[in-house]
């Protein structure tokens, strides 16, 4: 089921969404290669350099202590969203999300999306693009 997974990305908090993407483009060479804005009003920069991608985002409401400029969430990419829900949720995973959201600002179409907390409490995306 799980075994696999394509990466898809790496979530930054940012202080100042502006100037952490002006770092990653100008001096490590990424690329914007998306944009969107949450509904909370969260705006949202997605960069990519050769395989690797960050979703860097500012969070509208404040950071939280201690969230700034740290790894938020992990995120791989889900072939189909609603079984990837259901096996997590049956074999005893907490998600940390109301159920699997849906974003439909980022890209085309949109995506849909769940977190679940690791075994160290991090936090793990499963993410499909619309």
């Amino acid at each position: 089921m799980t075994d696999g997974r394509k990466h898809d990305h790496i979530g930054l908090a940012a202080k100042n969404l502006e100037e952490t993407v002006a770092f990653y483009t100008g001096i490590l060479g990424f690329e914007v290669v998306g944009e969107c804005t949450a509904p909370d009003g969260t705006p949202i920069k997605f960069l990519r350099n050769g395989g690797l991608n960050y979703e860097i985002f500012q969070p509208a409401g404040g950071m939280a202590p201690g969230q700034a400029e740290k790894v938020d969430h992990v995120s791989y990419v889900s072939d189909d969203i609603e079984e990837d829900y259901r096996w997590f949720m049956e074999n005893g995973y907490e998600c940390t999300t109301d159920g699997i959201e849906a974003l439909d600002s980022a890209w085309e179409k949109g995506c849909r999306y769940f977190k679940i907390k690791g075994p160290g409490g991090e936090e793990i995306e499963f993410d499909q693009i619309v």
